[in-house]
């Protein structure tokens, strides 16, 4: 049983096949003729429109060869306690493949939440993996146990021929119940990479139990490889990634696929199959380990990372702005990260990553703007006036200018551009990986000029830095509003570093430093968002005195979050980090 890489890709929105004049692969190109799928298969294909979609864009990609299980009704069911496996790295499931449901059963639709009760012509093994990140958006499966096993007998198992360490975490956590249920339609393709034997496997209609009438169905796709014991993963890491983005090509705008840092198992184990239920926010992040700059850029990253793809889903298929709100931190976040080691900044990032980082980001600004708009700061303004009602109309053209900007984010969120950015930052982050590894290893990063750092060395120079840089401010209240939202960038800008470095600053630095900075980003938060609120009023349907009673309700905000943004600067505290023990 070997182990092997994964991607994971979903799709989300409804599967429709492209329309008859879409582009097609070249006229040259060795694209299977229809005629030659198999007949069970295209019986299959027939119970599910995103099934039958999957093989016309999988004829799109003429290397891939169609395995015999295409379109297997397949139902996988976790177990854990409390989670307490998966947060050691293993998972325990029954998969079920109902090898009865052949072309014989093509005169009958299927659906495949009815997979289940038919259990008695099924399949049935038990699956003990072990599973880790190798890096974000990769994990590493490593298969350790299979056995012939109905889901109805997990509980009974006693797992006496699996290694020694998942026993161990096995009685450790207790009896095993379900975790998750879900019900897919399975595909399955070969596609040879210059001697690399990828698989693609396809899950159409993934629906979790117990279903809801609002569930999102979910498309999944896994691009996996064997990594043998001893192999290197670059080639193999290279061929997963270039499968990925030429999935995500072929399906074009009519099914974009999008990566995932946690498969459709895991995400219905925590009952958000979809991804657009629970929001993501920041963690700490764990340097442990970490003895160089590029060490702790990589961990960075990889925190970063969960609280990106940890929101987007939600960005796409949810009406709740916080999942804007904190993706949009997260991209500020990482921001922040490539100004405190721009040193890691190569050519790959100035022109691939950059740019679209930068779309993204100003569509994540607007859509979150207008939301603060809406919901906080036009109500106050409103709420100052003698008579509230008269705002009336003018939040609802408020509203339906942020549901524009709303659509226009998920708009962005659903296209290929996005996955492809997506991924390449993925990939880059891969290639940082590397890049740290040897740089521990040999003392450079693999860029010209450049050495491996220390990290505590690293992170003193820069706290130093960007404190210096906002205790040396110019009085608020005597530069103008350009300049105050400087200081607010500057402000957030330290306070990230000093939330990631929080492992190895001082008690102080951790807490006083922090509790400043976020009472002086939050003052000064809200004299930006009366500016910003005054721009977008002037470019509305206002009446003269709406426009004078709100220059001068955001004049006098600005003036005292100025005053107030001053007295906590001057409580700022200098950031520490202390030598290692």
């Amino acid at each position: 049983m070997a182990r092997v890489l994964e991607i994971v890709l979903d799709v989300v929105t409804p599967f429709a096949p492209p329309p008859s004049n879409a582009p097609r692969p070249p006229d040259n190109a060795d694209v299977p003729d229809p005629a030659a799928v198999p007949a069970a298969a295209s019986c299959r294909a027939a119970r599910s429109p995103a099934g039958a979609a999957a093989l016309v864009f999988a004829e799109a990609l003429p290397a891939l060869v169609a395995l015999p299980d295409t379109q297997t009704p397949t139902t996988v069911v976790s177990f854990d306690s409390d989670g307490a496996l998966a947060r050691a790295g293993w998972r325990v499931t029954v998969d079920t493949h109902d090898a009865a449901r052949d072309a014989s059963d093509s005169d009958s639709q299927v659906d495949v939440a009815d997979v289940a009760p038919r259990a008695s012509a099924n399949s049935h093994r038990v699956v003990v993996s072990q599973r880790r990140v190798h890096t974000p958006g990769i994990a590493v499966v490593t298969p350790i146990f299979v056995a012939p096993l109905d889901a109805s007998d997990v509980a009974n198992a006693l797992f006496d021929a699996a290694p020694t360490p998942f026993r161990e975490a096995l009685a450790a956590t207790g009896a095993l119940r379900p975790a998750a249920t879900l019900h897919a339609l399975r595909s399955r393709w070969q596609w040879p990479r210059e001697g690399i034997d990828v698989l693609l496997t396809f899950d159409a209609d993934l629906r979790a139990e117990p279903a809801t009438p609002a569930a999102s169905t979910v498309h999944e796709w896994r691009v996996s490889a064997a990594w043998p014991e001893g192999e290197d993963d670059a080639p193999l890491v290279a061929a997963l990634f270039d499968c990925a983005r030429e999935l995500i090509g072929a399906m074009g705008p009519y099914a974009p696929a999008f990566v995932r840092d946690a498969d459709a198992v895991e995400r219905a184990a925590s009952g958000d199959v979809a991804g657009d239920v629970r929001v993501a926010r920041a963690e700490p992040v764990d340097l442990a380990g970490a003895r160089s700059a590029a060490d702790a850029l990589v961990a960075i990253c990889r925190n970063i990372g969960a609280q990106w793809f940890g929101n987007d889903a939600g960005v796409r298929g949810s009406a709740n702005g916080e999942f804007i709100h904190q993706m949009r931190v997260a991209q500020r976040r990482l921001r922040t990260a490539m100004r405190l080691f721009a040193h890691w900044r190569d050519d790959a990032w100035k022109t691939q990553i950059e740019p679209e980082l930068r779309w993204l980001g100003a569509l994540l600004g607007d859509a979150r703007d207008r939301d603060v708009f809406v919901d906080s700061t036009l109500p106050a303004l409103a709420a100052a006036d003698v008579d509230p009602a008269r705002w009336t109309a003018l939040r609802a053209e408020a509203d339906a200018r942020r549901q524009a900007a709303r659509a226009s984010l998920r708009e962005a969120l659903l296209s290929p551009r996005y996955a492809l950015a997506a991924l390449a930052w993925l990939q880059w982050l891969d290639a940082l990986t590397r890049r740290a590894r040897r740089a521990d290893q040999d003392g450079s990063t693999g860029l010209a000029g450049e050495r491996a750092r220390p990290l505590r060395a690293h992170a003193k120079k820069r706290l130093r830095r960007y404190h210096d840089e906002l205790a040396n401010t110019p009085k608020l209240t005597a530069i103008d509003e350009a300049s105050r939202h400087r200081v607010r960038i500057n402000a957030k800008y330290l306070r990230y570093a000093v939330e990631f470095f929080a492992p190895i600053a001082s008690r102080r630095t951790r807490t006083d430093l922090v509790r400043t900075l976020a009472r002086l980003q939050s003052v000064l938060g809200d004299g930006n968002d009366a500016a910003v609120a005054l721009r977008y009023l002037e470019s509305m349907d206002a009446e003269p005195y709406q426009l004078g009673f709100a220059r001068g309700w955001c004049e006098a905000v600005k003036r005292y979050t100025a005053k107030e943004g001053e007295r906590v600067l001057r409580e700022l505290p200098a950031p520490k980090v202390p030598r290692a023990d």
